[in-house]
């Protein structure tokens, strides 16, 4: 028996659909089982900050300090002069 995949894809028309990944298949006649995948909710803007600021922090980002943007705003402006 052959393997089976289960990917997402999307329905562009009654006939085309075009698949999120690439399968380990050449060509060839396939079985297609549609079932339609509701969207995932917007989070609102709170949990998606925090999404990113945890996604920031997991990575090891630190954020620049108050002196150091003052310190790069403070160059910017002065290379205006010039």
């Amino acid at each position: 028996m052959q393997p089976s995949y289960v990917v997402t894809g999307v329905l562009s028309d009654g006939r085309t659909v075009t698949l999120d990944e690439p399968l380990p298949l050449t060509s060839g006649k396939v079985r297609v089982v549609v079932e339609p995948v509701a969207p995932e909710p917007k989070p609102d803007l709170s949990t998606f900050l925090e999404r990113i600021w945890d996604e920031q922090r997991c990575r090891g980002h630190v954020p620049p300090t108050k002196e150091e943007v003052d310190a790069y705003i403070r160059a910017e402006r002065d290379s205006w002069d010039d």
